[in-house]
Parts: C-alpha cells; sequence; structure tokens
C-alpha cells in the first residue's frame, strides 16, 4: 500500500541524504545549536543506551533496527533496557532514569503520549510525567534536524512545547470496527457508512444466529466501553457542532457541557449496540478480544489496531476489513479515532546525545521507518511511504486517517468529582449499555461531577 499524504492524521518521516548531512550534524554536535548545548562528539567507541517497555511487536522492531544502525555505525554499541508494565515496572525506571540521566533516548507510552494538548491550566499533579518534563527541559529540542522535515506537522505538534519539538512521536493505532469479509460476503452485507445501515447490519447478523460484535469489558477493561463506543460516538454526533470542533477544549472551559443532546444521543446509540455484542461481555476478558475475533465467534470486533497482529497470528488466513464505527447519518463525519503511541525523547544532559540523534535519523529513514510500521502494525506518522503489514492491508484507505483521540476526550483525574474519574466513566457507560441507567441521567451525574 502506498501513502501519500501532506496533512492529518500524524505520519514522520523521510531522509535521502540525511546520513551525509547527520554527518556533519553529529560531528560538530550542538556546536551551533540554537540553544547553546556544549559540543558532543561520539567517542571513538561509545555506547547509546534507549529504553523501552515490554511491547512485544515494538521490542522486536527495535531490537532489528538496533542491530542495523550498529551494522551500519560499528563504532556505536547498542544497549536497550526493558521492564513490564507502561504504568508499572517500566515507569519506575523511566522516572530512576530521568532523574540519573542514566540513557540517551526514553520512551512513553501508554494514556499519556501526548506533550499536546497540556491542560487548561497546567500543574506537576495535572501534567503526565512526560509533559511535565517537556516544559521542564528535560528532553533535548530537536529543531533543526534534518529528519523532522518528512514528519506530518500534525505528527510533530504532539510533541511540540512553545516551538520546540522536544518529543518525536513513532506513529498512531487506530479504533474501528474490524470485519470477517468471508461472513459479510456470506450474508450478502455490504460495508456500513452510516448509523442506521450498520443498526441494518446488526440486525441482520442477529437474525442469522451470528454474533454480531465481540468485545471485552473483563478482567480490569472496563475503560474499553469508552475506548471503542463512547468516544468514537461523540467524534460522530458531537465533534461536528463542538465549539472549535474540539469537545475536549470546549468542556474545559466551559463552552460545552456534558448534559447536551448530542452526548446523550451518544450514549443512547451505545445501549442500542451493546444488544448485539456477545452476552457477559463485561465478564469476557479483554486479552481473549482478538483471539475470539480469529475464532470467528462473532463477525465484527471492537478493537484498536495494536491487536491485528495477534488476530493475524491466531488466524492467517482470516480476511479482516475496517470501518469506522457509524454514529451519525452522515457518513463523512464518521471517521476513525487515532491514538498515539511510543514517543522518542533525548534527555537533555544524556551522555551521547550525538549518537541519540544519529540514531532517530536512521530510524527516520525511509526504509528503516517502514520496517518499524510493518513489524508493530503501527500507522504511519511520516508524509509517504510504502507499507505491507496486515494492518495495512486490514484498514485499506483508512490507514493512518481519522481523529486524535485528545479532541474527543477531555484527560479525566482522579481528583475530579465521582462519575468524572479515569474508574468510575466507565462504569457509568457500562450501565448505560446494560439499560440500569439512561443517558439523559448518566449525562446529568457526568456534568454535576464536572470539575469538582
Amino acid at each position: 500500500m502506498v501513502i501519500q499524504r501532506t496533512n492529518r492524521a500524524f505520519r514522520p518521516i523521510r531522509v535521502a541524504v540525511l546520513f551525509s548531512a547527520l554527518a556533519v550534524v553529529c560531528g560538530s554536535a550542538f556546536a551551533a545549536s540554537a540553544w547553546g548545548q556544549p559540543a558532543a562528539k561520539a567517542a571513538t567507541s561509545s555506547t547509546l543506551k534507549i529504553i523501552t517497555w515490554v511491547n512485544p511487536p515494538a521490542v522486536q522492531a527495535l531490537t532489528k533496527i538496533d542491530a542495523e544502525f550498529h551494522a551500519k555505525y560499528p563504532n556505536i554499541n547498542v544497549q536497550l533496557q526493558t521492564a513490564t508494565g507502561v504504568v508499572t515496572a517500566y515507569a519506575t525506571l523511566l522516572q530512576t532514569t530521568v532523574d540519573a540521566n542514566s540513557a540517551d533516548i526514553v520512551t512513553s507510552g501508554g494514556n499519556a503520549v501526548e506533550v499536546q494538548p497540556l491542560p487548561l491550566n497546567p500543574t506537576k499533579a495535572n501534567m503526565s510525567p512526560l509533559q511535565y518534563w517537556a516544559t521542564t527541559g528535560v528532553f533535548l529540542p530537536l529543531n533543526g534536524q534534518p529528519f523532522l522535515k518528512d514528519y506530518t506537522n500534525a505528527a510533530l505538534q504532539v510533541g511540540t512545547y512553545k516551538g520546540q519539538v522536544v518529543s518525536l512521536l513513532s506513529g498512531v493505532y487506530q479504533r474501528v470496527v474490524f470485519y470477517n469479509k468471508a461472513d459479510f460476503a456470506k450474508y450478502h452485507i455490504s460495508v456500513p457508512h452510516t448509523y442506521d445501515q450498520f443498526m441494518a447490519v446488526l440486525k441482520t447478523l442477529s437474525g442469522d444466529g451470528i454474533t454480531p460484535l465481540w468485545l471485552g469489558l473483563g478482567g480490569g477493561a472496563s475503560v474499553y466501553a469508552d475506548d471503542f463506543l463512547t468516544m468514537p460516538l461523540m467524534q460522530s454526533l458531537w465533534l461536528p457542532k463542538a465549539p472549535g470542533q474540539n469537545i475536549s477544549q470546549a468542556l474545559q472551559t466551559g463552552t460545552a457541557s456534558w448534559n447536551n443532546p448530542y452526548f446523550v444521543q451518544a450514549m443512547t446509540e451505545e445501549a442500542s449496540i451493546a444488544k448485539y455484542i456477545e452476552p457477559d461481555y463485561t465478564g469476557i476478558s479483554w486479552e481473549g478480544m482478538p483471539g475470539a475475533f480469529a475464532e470467528n465467534k462473532a463477525a465484527m470486533l471492537l478493537d484498536g489496531s495494536w491487536d491485528l497482529a495477534t488476530v493475524q497470528a491466531a488466524n492467517p488466513k482470516l480476511q479482516v476489513g475496517s470501518f469506522p464505527l457509524p454514529g451519525s447519518n452522515v457518513a463523512s463525519e464518521n471517521q476513525p479515532m487515532l491514538q498515539p503511541d511510543l514517543n522518542f525523547d533525548v534527555l537533555r544532559n544524556a551522555p551521547n546525545k550525538a549518537a541519540a540523534l544519529q540514531w532517530l535519523a536512521f530510524f527516520s529513514s525511509k526504509p528503516i521507518y517502514e520496517q518499524y510500521c510493518d513489524i508493530t502494525g503501527i500507522s504511519p506518522v511520516e508524509k509517504t511511504g510504502t507499507y505491507t503489514s496486515f494492518s495495512a492491508g486490514a484498514l485499506g484507505s483508512l490507514f493512518g486517517k481519522g481523529i486524535n483521540v485528545a479532541a474527543v476526550f477531555p484527560p479525566l483525574a482522579v481528583t475530579e468529582g465521582y462519575w468524572d474519574t479515569p474508574v468510575q466513566f466507565p462504569l457509568l457507560q457500562e450501565a448505560v449499555m446494560a439499560g440500569t441507567t439512561t443517558p439523559q441521567a448518566a449525562a446529568k451525574e457526568i456534568q454535576a461531577d464536572w470539575k469538582k
């Protein structure tokens, strides 16, 4: 698949004469830096240290890229250190590494991978660690590096603070509806583009004794109710009407409220769709979602593209397609949701900044970056490229396109009202889906607690 993009929905880099240019940049390193960094030449034999969490596809890709980098630059030995759990063991490793400046490149991920948008009144308490470090000079600005020209403006903006690119986004995952092409063909179903069409598909499959949708909210994954139902429906129904077409900002500034007809409609549709999800979805573990879809336990899967590699491994012959969850009857208002994933950050006081920049340039070069996307299945944030991953095929024309979740859903903090915390908000969505509370009552509860 050949992707040509100029803007929107992030995509990164392309480097042609990059290596010869970087030889000059990294040879004199930061002597000419606009930020007055001291000159830092790579030693005759040096070590470049990178840390990341245990995400198997990403670790596999980075390990391969590190070996290729060392083959090209044999004087630089790359040490990749990992820790399990992006919010557990790795969070501890990341904090200690930043405090000690004991690595050159650190990665950030999970639910807080963007520098922007910052909270409206940013403090250390309400910013993510990445945002706090980005705004306090912990990371080295990358402005002026030749490889930045190949990233989309949208991708670079995610990691920009006060005009300085301090964090480099590696790619995005996409939240859509995945479908079994064989099932659709068997029951003569066309891909739905509107809400009414989608409901007709659900009724057709259900009438033929087929489980239409699979979603696992068990095992602590109640948040998937937000991720795969609430947010996409908010995007379709509310985002086009929100002030500045940014629900998150409008809610934080008070120019929009939760108890409005668009959010009520989103939750109403959420409850209607939930009737066609497999029985006991709140008790079925999220970990089994891709396997269940691969076994054809349901014709469609509500999920993110990060799970496609698992689907492919479980059933290599499965033909998978995708479409945005349609909440609106205006087809153009139904878009995939984009979830940024894994940023690279160079510590300002890193032991080997020159090698770190050299590695980022290498990573960003066309064949290496394409390889990274194909191994991980991530959607690219470079402007152009050719991608052959299973994800690229399943996503088709949607590959890399969509709306950033940050424009749709505001940050929830533990200091907010009861129903507006990361734990309770999805539980209220589950209650709406089950019919134990009404969308109107839920919207009223959320607004009453908002920012208390």
